[in-house]
């Protein structure tokens, strides 16, 4: 059945106006086109915000670990002043009675400054006197006496030194722990703001990308595989891509190698804290952790002392290639490092992510990682 006459004449002028629907087309790509590269765009933002609030957070630790030795010390430099003060205090009494009984003899010639105001003569005047007064009754030599001011002046300008110290780390951690907030709220409103533009384009991007980085990552791995059989073949020895015979697995939720020994007790610790939230400098198990806290905790359960820091816990583990990375790995992210995690093995890792967050699973985006530790 034909069209009615003028609902022909009406689609025969919106063809000639419009260049009829072949050029719809360009228009709707474009579209596309430019949604995808916005999510891009985003997700990109969103990354770099991610990663200045690790590197706010790490300074910020970094800072309360410097803070956290520098107290130590001071407690140890308050033991030695009250030592020192204590022995001074002794001496002190001697000189005391070593004047007592001069008055009591009558012979006051030698202790005249020591009952002056002592703020009308010279401090200098008057710590000769007491050394002499003390060297005449036998209690001390000229030099024990000045030796012991000296060693407790020493020690409290030291000590002041290191408390002004401390507060300075003090406040330098809160104005990055207050960095690493703000943009951790920033990344969460513009991930927010996103998805409710671009609804779940902005998920299933993430998960290209980090589908892209797993493929990368297994063609490495296949061919370090064949050429460590190719080596095999030859009579060369080579170690395994895992060193310990394990496979990459699918990937996924639960797909896991299963491990024993240290590497596998500090899995089981890490995964017995998942929802735990994440918070700054924290390591508390069953209330909250940081990054570099899970992973310290996680591993000092399995008798392996890690700082709490992830530069630091780089530098202080044996590294290994990413394509050798086995279950219990420590694998880090960014440069400078700000973030590290646990690997699990089959493509993913266990990690406190950042504010807003908790302790959860996620995919090991290689692309990302800069380096593969392995403690024990």
């Amino acid at each position: 059945m034909r069209a009615p006459r003028t609902i022909r004449f009406c689609l025969g002028i919106a063809i000639a106006l419009f260049g009829g629907a072949v050029s719809i087309e360009p228009v709707a790509a474009d579209g596309i086109s430019n949604q995808q590269a916005e999510v891009k765009r985003v997700l990109a933002e969103i990354d770099a915000l991610e990663q200045k609030e690790g590197q706010f957070a790490e300074l910020g630790v970094q800072a309360l670990d410097l803070k956290s030795q520098l107290d130590a010390e001071i407690v140890v430099s308050q033991g030695k002043i009250a030592a020192q003060q204590a022995e001074l205090n002794v001496l002190g009494g001697q000189l005391s009675n070593v004047a007592v009984q001069k008055v009591m003899g009558g012979g006051s010639g030698a202790l005249g400054p020591l009952f002056t105001d002592p703020t009308a003569i010279d401090e200098g005047l008057q710590r000769d006197h007491l050394a002499r007064v003390a060297v005449n009754a036998g209690a001390a030599t000229t030099d024990d006496f000045e030796a012991l001011l000296r060693a407790l002046d020493k020690e409290q300008r030291s000590l002041t030194k290191k408390q002004a110290k401390a507060t300075d780390l003090a406040a330098n951690a809160e104005i990055n722990r207050k960095a690493a907030d703000k943009a951790g709220r920033e990344a969460t409103t513009r991930l927010a703001k996103a998805k409710v533009k671009l609804g779940s384009l902005i998920e299933q991007e993430r998960q290209r990308q980090a589908a892209a980085a797993k493929r990368q990552y297994q063609q490495k791995l296949q061919q370090q595989q064949a050429a460590a059989a190719a080596r095999k073949g030859s009579g060369k020895s080579g170690s395994g891509a895992f060193g310990g015979g394990a496979s990459l697995g699918s990937g996924g939720g639960g797909s896991y190698v299963a491990v024993s020994g240290q590497a596998g007790a500090a899995i089981r610790a890490a995964q017995s804290q998942l929802g735990v939230p994440y918070r700054f400098a924290s390591s508390t198990p069953g209330v909250a952790f940081d990054c570099s806290g899970l992973t310290a905790w996680a591993w000092g359960t399995a008798g392996v002392s890690l700082p709490h820091q992830s530069r630091n816990q780089y530098s202080s583990v044996p590294h290994v290639s990413a394509s050798d990375a086995q279950p219990g790995d420590l694998i880090f992210y960014y440069s400078p490092i700000s973030h590290v995690g646990i690997y699990l093995g089959g493509g993913m890792m266990i990690h406190s992510p950042q504010t807003g967050t908790s302790v959860s699973y996620t995919q090991v985006h290689w692309d990302k990682v800069v380096g593969v530790g392995r403690p024990g």
